[in-house]
């Protein structure tokens, strides 16, 4: 699956959650709530590689695979949400890393 698909099914995934958000909550999250999410699982995602590297104890329900991969989620929900090209991003970024 190449980055543009990625992008669009992790965008209708979110749609769905946003359908959840306001059945429950009565409005979707804000860009702040996606990004206290975000931090959220970037906490998880430490306590998960400390676990990996023997610095830590596993105490939570998740694969570090799963909050790596959930996380790269967040930021493409984030950039979508703030109208910021990721692809276009990410495609200028490593080319900056290449020329060095």
């Amino acid at each position: 699956m190449d980055i543009k698909e990625l992008i669009d099914k992790s965008n209708k995934i979110r749609a769905r959650y946003h359908e959840l958000e306001v059945q429950n909550h009565g409005e979707i999250w804000s860009v702040q709530e996606d990004l206290l999410a975000l931090s959220n699982d970037i906490g998880n995602l430490d306590r998960l590689v400390l676990t990996k590297l023997g610095r830590y104890y596993d105490e939570t329900p998740y694969t570090l695979e799963h909050k790596l991969a959930e996380n790269i989620w967040w930021l493409i929900e984030l950039s979508t949400r703030l109208e910021i090209d990721i692809e276009t991003e990410l495609e200028k970024f490593i080319k900056e890393k290449e020329s060095l």
